[in-house]
């Protein structure tokens, strides 16, 4: 059905266009070429899954298709034209907080593995000390979990396990980062030993979001920083994908339910309906349909940012804000999933997707454009990070904003972003507590627009 829009093909013309722009800019070493990520999103979100599932797109109206990607048009081309003001306004911004730390890529490994330790034992209590519960919750979301919790708890502990849960992620992933730029082999297995022990939590939990936040990461730091031929690095990549590709279908069809009969059956595959055997979740064309017949039926109207907002505020703990509104409901009932059992009245909740995001907030013409917006000042964060790349905490915070914008493709939403949120401040307090440490270094900053030669501030001399 799509391959009969004339939007499609704009749409895709232009993904293309912007894609090589950015592969060029990338070849020239020009940090404009990160906005190729988020191409690669828009891509994965919105071109694949009809060609993958097409019968699940011969019902929609042919209208629909073609203003949905027109949507999609509307989005690039609001993405790149805002992208250089972004940079412009977010990495020309003096910065206070890049210092030569000195401390080395193996003192970093140590705080970051306390902290791993720390937040593992104490998910390991919640689980009344079964450590092989903890490490493999194979009930998936019908059982405990370290950082599970209710949907609605509203006590103070609620918070507390969401923060755990979040931190929990976040230093999972950087040492996911840090095994590729340890000096010594004992140190990279001994990074490589807690982050390996890990994902399979992540992976049985049944979040797909918290484990590519983990996985993602570590695989695009291997491409970049690894020490092996490109050929090699190029078939592991290939061979993660297929693993990654696979695995996900099982986590989709029994993750409600649990993975115990999947791990005693001896051809597992027998166990999933047929149409589960291609990969789902990469629907969100098919969720932008839906979202413009919301609003043109009455099912609901513009936002104008609320959900934005609420998105924004939805740290604040329900015992503070008992009337904290539910993220979405609204629009899952409205999509068929309510329930009378379930706490939420849904008994799933359901994404829109980045550009649905924005069509829910600010409407079928605005939306998209606004969605390019919050994408290119979260690109221009990134720009900043990579820019400050010279402190590898910073770098690890640019590779974890990497790995988390292929998430940002189902929602943007801060419930993607709190792992780099967090582990921002805890690279903040390690940059402080260096700086005392050694009062004598000076501060190095990197002030520098996006099209030029970085320039050093170093002991008030300029050096470039």
């Amino acid at each position: 059905m799509v391959a009969n829009e004339v939007t499609f093909y704009l749409a895709a013309v232009v993904l293309l266009a912007l894609t090589v722009e950015s592969c060029i800019k990338l070849l020239n070493r020009n940090t404009f070429g990160v906005t190729v990520m988020v191409y690669v999103t828009v891509f994965a979100w919105y071109f694949v899954d009809p060609f993958i599932n097409p019968e699940q797109y011969d019902y929609l109206p042919s209208f629909l298709l073609e203003k949905s990607y027109g949507q999609v048009l509307l989005f690039l081309i609001g993405f790149r034209v805002f992208t250089p003001v972004a940079m412009r306004w977010i990495v020309r911004r003096r910065s206070s907080g890049i210092f030569d730390t000195r401390l080395t890529p193996e003192q970093i490994l140590v705080g970051a593995g306390a902290l791993w330790f720390v937040f593992f034992v104490i998910g390991i209590a919640r689980m009344g000390g079964d450590v092989m519960g903890s490490v493999f919750p194979v009930d998936g979301r019908a059982g405990p979990s370290m950082w599970g919790r209710d949907a609605l708890e509203s006590s103070g502990s609620g918070f507390l396990i969401s923060f755990g849960g979040y931190v929990f992620n976040a230093v999972t992933a950087f040492l996911g980062v840090l095994i590729f730029f340890q000096r010594r082999i004992a140190w990279r297995l001994f990074a490589g030993a807690m982050f390996a022990i890990t994902l399979p939590y992540f992976f049985l939990a049944g979040a797909r979001s918290h484990f590519l936040a983990a996985v993602l990461l570590c695989i695009i730091t291997y491409l970049f920083y690894g020490r092996h031929l490109l050929i090699l690095k190029l078939t592991i990549l290939a061979i993660a994908f297929f693993c990654l590709n696979e695995g996900f279908k099982f986590v989709t069809a029994f993750r409600g339910t649990g993975f115990r009969d999947v791990l005693a059956s001896e051809n597992p595959y027998e166990l999933m309906d047929e149409d589960m055997e291609r990969q789902t979740g990469l629907n969100m064309i098919q969720e932008l349909c839906f979202v413009n017949t919301y609003l043109e039926t009455g099912g609901g109207s513009p936002a104008y940012g609320a959900r934005y907002l609420n998105e924004l505020l939805n740290f604040v703990p329900r015992m503070i804000w008992p009337s904290k509104p539910l993220i979405g409901i609204d629009y899952a009932k409205w999509r068929g999933f309510e329930s009378d059992t379930s706490e939420l009245g849904v008994n799933t909740t359901v994404s829109s997707g980045m550009i649905g995001g924005g069509v829910l907030n600010f409407g079928q013409i605005f939306g998209p454009f606004a969605a390019g917006i919050l994408m290119a000042l979260w690109t221009g964060l990134l720009i900043r990070w990579w820019e400050q790349r010279k402190s590898l905490l910073r770098l690890v915070l640019f590779m974890l904003g990497v790995g988390l914008t292929f998430n940002l493709g189902r929602d943007i939403s801060l419930l993607v972003l709190w792992p780099v949120i967090f582990a921002y401040f805890f690279v903040r307090l390690a940059e402080i507590w260096a700086t005392k440490r050694f009062q004598q270094l000076p501060q190095v900053a990197t002030i520098a627009p996006a099209n030029a030669v970085p320039v050093h501030v170093v002991a008030g001399r300029l050096s470039q």
